[in-house]
């Protein structure tokens, strides 16, 4: 099975495809599809169009397609539940999420992942997000000729690089202590074009996310400002020239105003960080340990450098190439800072029930069945024509009924009106069960006409004998004596002598012509013979009626 991450962003596009094994996943591609940066241009057609042309060469039957909410569109919360059914905990999230939501419940779609189980309880990440950012997200994924599997976040499909998604939710004893000490966290920090993701991982589970409106596009418009570029300019010498000075005394005046400039910029997104670190390390009693960073805006130079003096604590790029298990193409450190949030997408579908991947696909936009209307467009005129035929048929049947029913009325009467003037039955008496006796008399009368008449045709003993001796030649010539004939119905014998051999062969041969058969069997003789004398008997069929 093939499973396409895809990350839509404001300055790119990022599809991640990835293809499951029996152990584990191989990643097939990564792309990034750059989005113009003309404000005068439509981007979401562009985005549709760029899309629909890259899905044309995947078989969408055994294509799962993973889209993304951004985070800045989801409210989420880490909460604790004494139980640890997931269909428990589906049904108290509404509840227990109503005062910390900034809109109405009923137009929110809820969603939860179990990040860990403690004793009977469990830890949840607790989201909801609003009906119409899930209606347009899935509005687009319609648009681009597709029918997403998934809708994801993007800072869940982000913690799939750093969790073992594909275990259960590790288990996790309560704690022992009143007031336990603080635990070491990590930091990802996810900068993108308009907004930045900041996700908190602690004991390998990420139990926060927060969004910060601030990305590389503040870089660009930062210099834009001070060297007078419009906006394309800016970004294109942000991604060729950009970097930040660690020691002022080492560049040019021009370089030190430059990296001012890009530092002077970054100030807001420290002054942001600060802020959301404050707010995750008193709510869940933490110590940062390390920073990593990803996204387009990471490849700043010297950030990693920029962001350690300003937290006290090391921040560096992360290398998720390291941790895949096979990568079947060249790879480029660009590549790996901008794909994460694709390739986290792409490994949701790949999720098993025991830790199933969060779905926003939820109520009315839940996936449906698309069995009937797929078997519809393959036979749906077959279907027709068979429709037409069959009310063609009912309509002929019909038809064919009443017709027949009125030949029926119709014959009735006429049978009626010849049983009154040929057998004088009127009335009652001219129903089915008289005429049809009335019939069966008068065959009855023509089969005993016929008997009679062949009676009267039928050919005598005496009149089989004249038709015999018409046939045999003279008595000077021939000189026989036959002493004997029997007929039983159609067999006849004959029984006689002459003076030879020859004589009863030519007796024969005549006694064939009179057979009806053409055959005359030779039997044994049952008469006396006078001496000298050959006797012959023969049996043969006989046509006893005159006339055939």
């Amino acid at each position: 099975m093939i499973s396409i991450g895809v990350d839509i962003g404001s300055f790119s596009i990022k599809i991640a495809e990835i293809e499951s094994t029996s152990k584990s996943y191989v990643i097939r591609n990564l792309q990034e599809i750059p989005l113009t940066l003309d404000l005068t241009k439509d981007k979401k057609i562009e985005i549709i169009d760029t899309i629909r042309t890259l899905f044309t060469r995947y078989d969408l039957e055994k294509t799962q397609f993973v889209f993304a909410l951004p985070q800045k569109s989801i409210s989420m919360r880490l909460l604790q539940f004494p139980f640890r059914e997931r269909f428990k905990v589906q049904k108290a999230v509404a509840s227990q999420l109503e005062d910390d939501l900034p809109f109405s419940q009923d137009d929110a779609i809820f969603e939860t992942k179990i990040v860990r189980f403690k004793g009977k309880g469990s830890d949840v990440l607790a989201m909801a997000a609003p009906k119409d950012r899930v209606g347009e997200v899935l509005s687009m994924a319609h648009d681009c000729g597709v029918d997403p599997t998934l809708i994801s976040a993007e800072s869940l499909a982000l913690g799939n690089l750093f969790e073992r998604w594909s275990e259960p939710p590790p288990e996790s004893a309560e704690f022992a202590h009143d007031i336990p000490a603080p635990r070491n966290a990590d930091l990802i920090l996810n900068i993108g074009h308009l907004n930045s993701q900041l996700l908190v991982f602690c004991e390998g589970i990420m139990i926060g996310a927060r969004n910060i409106d601030w990305g590389g596009k503040n870089m660009a418009d930062a210099i834009g400002a001070k060297y007078g570029m419009n906006y394309i300019q800016a970004v294109r010498e942000l991604q060729l020239k950009g970097f930040l000075l660690m020691e002022k005394g080492q560049g040019t005046k021009e370089q030190l105003a430059f990296s001012q400039t890009i530092e002077k910029s970054l100030q807001e997104l420290v002054a942001s960080m600060r802020l959301k670190m404050f707010e995750l390390q008193s709510e869940f009693n933490l110590q940062w340990s390390k920073g990593l960073m990803l996204g387009g805006g990471s490849l700043l130079k010297n950030l990693g450098a920029f962001l350690t003096m300003c937290f006290e604590m090391p921040f560096n790029r992360y290398k998720q190439f390291e941790i895949h298990p096979a990568v079947n193409f060249e790879t480029t450190a660009h590549l790996e800072s901008v794909t994460g949030v694709a390739i986290g997408l792409a490994l949701e579908a790949l999720k098993r029930p025991r830790n199933p991947a969060p779905n926003f696909l939820k109520g009315e936009f839940a996936q449906q069945s698309h069995f009937f209307e797929t078997l519809w467009q393959k036979w749906g005129y077959s279907a027709q024509l068979l429709g037409t035929a069959f009310i063609f048929l009912i309509i002929f049947a019909i038809a064919r009924e009443s017709l027949s029913q009125r030949l029926l009325d119709e014959s009735d009467r006429v049978l009626r009106l010849q049983a009154e003037s040929i057998a004088g039955l009127k009335g009652k008496r001219g129903g089915n069960d008289n005429i049809r006796k009335f019939l069966s008399n008068v065959e009855k009368d023509a089969r005993n006409r016929k008997q009679a008449e062949k009676v009267t045709h039928l050919n005598s003993a005496l009149d089989m004998l004249n038709l015999i001796s018409a046939q045999l030649p003279p008595g000077a010539i021939l000189p026989l004596e036959i002493k004997r004939i029997s007929i039983d119905n159609e067999v006849a014998e004959v029984h006689g002598y002459t003076g030879s051999v020859a004589g009863v062969q030519r007796v024969q041969a005549v006694l064939q012509k009179v057979s009806s058969t053409g055959k005359a069997e030779a039997i044994q003789s049952r008469i006396s013979t006078p001496p000298g004398q050959t006797p012959f008997a023969f049996r043969l069929n006989i046509q006893r009626y005159a006339g055939g």
